[in-house]
């Protein structure tokens, strides 16, 4: 294959067209598709407390994506509510992901969870 390509970039010479291939040389390939057996368990709740942290890391342990209500990240987080926020963080330090969704929201996520951003392209 190198070759003919070699040679086609170093000569005037053209590849030749190959004769159709049978389909019964073709094989089909499995293809393994969503059959919602699967389900994705989500709970919503608030982040107050310690308390909250750890009913939180729990649900996390056990499979569950977690969606979090929280103050406002932005304007009204202070030293105890940084320290719940911490508290969080490491004891999901192996088992899971904090992602923060919006000013007054978060998302914990077991550690087997991709979390990937969409960017959209810039319109010229």
């Amino acid at each position: 294959m190198f070759k003919k390509i070699k040679k086609m970039i170093s000569s005037t010479e053209t590849l030749k067209p190959s004769s159709p291939v049978p389909i019964e040389e073709y094989i089909e390939l499995p293809v393994k598709t969503y059959e919602g057996n699967e389900l994705v368990k989500i709970k919503v709740c608030e982040l107050e407390d310690f308390k909250d942290s750890t009913e939180i890391s729990v649900l996390v342990e056990a499979g569950y994506l977690v969606i979090a209500n929280t103050i406002d990240l932005e304007r009204d987080i202070d030293d105890d509510y940084a320290k719940v926020l911490t508290d969080l963080k490491n004891k999901l330090k192996n088992n899971g992901k904090i992602v923060r969704l919006c000013e007054t929201k978060i998302m914990a996520v077991p550690s087997n969870t991709i979390i990937e951003k969409i960017v959209k392209e810039k319109k010229d």
